[in-house]
């Protein structure tokens, strides 16, 4: 999954008051009211209590919950919503009432525990981020605006984007959770998970009330983003249309994508949604809305996602021109949007795809297998998360794409097919020595699935001059052992039997000769995995 790389985070806050509860799983009905905050009420944002310094009391629950919908809202900033049908709280009466009196009270324990599962990789830019991958536990220690304070489960405590997770509605720990975090060295295991699992010896929450949290929430984060597209739409989008001075049609393409044909269908999959709403909650069957939309959410989000980081790059550059400043904050004051730029409503609709497989895990654990909903459910899950990972394996391809084709315009006196007639990604690069015909001969290699293309530095412009390509399909690697030859050492072959044609390579340190040897033995892997050819160019071709 693609990694999120943030700007630099604010200097850490002075007194900042995050609360965070008491209770390591709350109890039954201070739980409840943080996490059942409706996200259409009138709320007080994470930055407003940074601003007032207003101290929340752990126990007053409700105040904590109004105060705190940010906590569930949007790290994903769904946004908030006047619509009358938005699904309500269990404080505003809701179809949970029946179901909260049979949750057991808990005394609050002294280990507080706020866990939200990553979203995407996040890769550290300072020793102050947290660094973690996509499905791993975060316990959130602190909240400070948009960058909120965390540990991972190694221990590790640092900032982080508060939209790179996804808070769980239950905080207890199951087999599941702990075989997925009971990974790597011992050293990694069991911290987050021990905690939660003492957690859930102590308190089990009623799994209806969970399932109806999800649903509420899968539903409130859906009429938040839909108004999130909207408002991009019809503010930004709509007034760059206006302003040809400013802007032509490459660069709007650029910028917005497919944004206006992925708004239209998720205004219809939310109303797919809402109609699989019964009025006991916990009781709807939404799995079959996911499972029948799978097309869709390929091709649509793929699109989109492939086109992302170039909306970013375009961004930046206009971005450092005042005019364009100015042209998009009045854009956001025009439509009352929230306070975040463009390029943050432009992650939206990357963060939902990964914020769509979380939701529906965790409404899976909590759908009874009896329930008519839970094949549904769980072949909803498969797919997203099988969605999730085809719109980031495209987008993957798409930049590796984009940066083979700016490598190959670098390189002068180019011959035969573009590089990405065959090849998807660059695997290594490198200076190695090159025996052919007798000549010792200093060359840049790169490695590229199926080829291995080499140039020559030339003197004075320090630019690369294409020489020659070899075609890995054709090729075996053999190793050639040091000083079986006089003078050769770091030494192999690359030998193509059917022409009875060979040259030999060499570098210069042991270490070198390693990296290049793993590298090429990646390379056939690769290749193995993108045409699923297993036995012809397995490990073995290493002789």
């Amino acid at each position: 999954k693609p990694a999120f790389i943030p700007p630099p985070p604010p200097p850490p806050p002075v007194a900042v008051a995050c609360h965070r509860p008491r209770s390591p799983c709350l109890t039954s009905r201070r739980q409840q009211s943080l996490l059942s905050t409706n996200l259409t009420s009138d709320v007080t944002t994470a930055d407003e209590v940074v601003e007032t310094n207003d101290v929340i009391s752990p126990i007053s629950a409700k105040s904590y919950s109004r105060r705190s919908s940010s906590f569930m809202s949007d790290a994903s900033s769904s946004g908030q919503t006047d619509d009358k049908d938005s699904v309500t709280s269990p404080s505003e009466g809701s179809h949970v009432s029946d179901i909260e009196e049979e949750v057991a009270e808990v005394s609050p324990a002294d280990d507080g525990l706020i866990v939200g599962e990553a979203l995407w990789d996040h890769l550290p830019l300072s020793k102050d981020h947290l660094e973690f991958k996509a499905g791993d536990l975060v316990e959130v220690l602190q909240q400070n605006g948009k960058w909120w304070r965390g540990r991972s489960d190694i221990g590790k405590t640092g900032w982080f984007p508060a939209d790179s997770i996804r808070l769980r509605i239950s905080q207890e720990a199951d087999a599941e959770d702990v075989k997925q975090q009971n990974r790597g060295s011992p050293a990694r295991r069991m911290t987050i998970m021990q905690r939660m699992s003492t957690i859930s010896g102590k308190q089990k929450l009623n799994p209806e009330w969970v399932r109806q949290k999800v649903i509420e929430e899968i539903i409130n984060y859906e009429e938040g983003y839909v108004k999130n597209l909207r408002d991009v739409i019809e503010g930004p989008l709509k007034e760059a249309r206006l302003r040809k001075d400013l802007f032509n049609e490459n660069q709007i393409e650029r910028l917005f994508s497919n944004i206006e044909e992925l708004f239209q269908f998720q205004v219809k999959f939310l109303e797919s949604l809402k109609t699989r709403l019964k009025t006991i909650v916990h009781k709807s069957e939404i799995g079959d809305t996911f499972t029948a939309h799978q097309k869709q959410f390929i091709d649509i989000y793929s699109r989109y996602c492939n086109n992302h980081s170039s909306a970013l790059a375009e961004y930046t550059i206009l971005n450092q021109h005042m005019i364009y400043t100015i042209f998009f904050e009045s854009c956001r004051l025009l439509k009352e949007m929230e306070s975040i730029p463009l390029d943050g409503y432009l992650l939206k609709p990357v963060q939902r795809i990964c914020q769509y497989q979380l939701q529906l895990k965790e409404l899976l654990k909590y759908t009874n297998s009896q329930h008519p909903d839970h094949y549904n459910v769980k072949e909803a899950e498969t797919i997203m998360s099988s969605v999730a990972s085809t719109v980031n394996e495209r987008k993957r391809r798409t930049e590796n794409i984009n940066k083979l084709a700016q490598w190959q315009s670098s390189i002068e006196d180019w011959r035969g097919e573009d590089i990405l007639v065959k090849s998807t990604m660059m695997i290594h690069s490198g200076s190695l020595y090159k025996i052919s015909a007798g000549n010792k001969q200093l060359r840049r290699f790169f490695l590229f699935d199926r080829q291995l293309v080499y140039c020559r530095k030339l003197l004075g412009s320090g630019k690369l001059q294409y020489k020659g390509r070899i075609n890995l399909d054709q090729c075996q690697t053999v190793d050639i052992p040091d000083n079986s030859e006089p003078g050769v050492v770091n030494a192999w072959k690359m030998e193509n039997s059917a022409k009875n044609k060979w040259i030999v390579l060499f570098a210069k340190r042991a270490s070198d000769k390693v990296a290049w040897i793993s590298a090429l033995k990646e390379e056939r892997k690769q290749v193995e995995r993108s045409s699923g050819i297993n036995a012809e160019y397995g490990e073995n071709r290493l002789n």
